[in-house]
């Protein structure tokens, strides 16, 4: 959200090309943040493996399912972005929870 509202209120970037580019830093920020503290007991796979893995379940739910909630709220029903940024992220996050729980951060014993 903070880096959303920074490009588009800042560096007065466009909804449509703030959103992926905060996406984008968010993946990223996200998985490191994750990586030592949500799963650090399933580190199974190399570091590039995990990122891999975290980067496209994520990229999945944030380009499939969050950017185009913010696009639509945004640009089709006149919703303040920020708000329509929120929903999505709501609607996003489980996904990301239940991608990342079930494939990037697999239990070993599953394997």
């Amino acid at each position: 959200m903070g880096l959303l509202a920074l490009f588009r209120e800042i560096f007065k970037f466009p909804i449509w090309l703030a959103s992926p580019i905060a996406i984008e830093m968010s993946i990223i920020s996200n998985f490191l943040l994750n990586d030592v503290w949500t799963w650090n007991d399933r580190r199974y796979r190399t570091m590039w493996g995990r990122l891999w893995r975290y980067h496209l379940s994520i990229g999945i739910t944030a380009f499939g399912l969050n950017y185009p909630i913010l696009l639509i709220m945004t640009y089709i029903f006149g919703v303040p972005y920020l708000l329509s940024n929120l929903v999505g992220i709501c609607i996003s996050a489980l996904a990301n929870f239940l991608l990342n729980h079930l494939w990037t951060y697999k239990d070993k014993s599953h394997f």
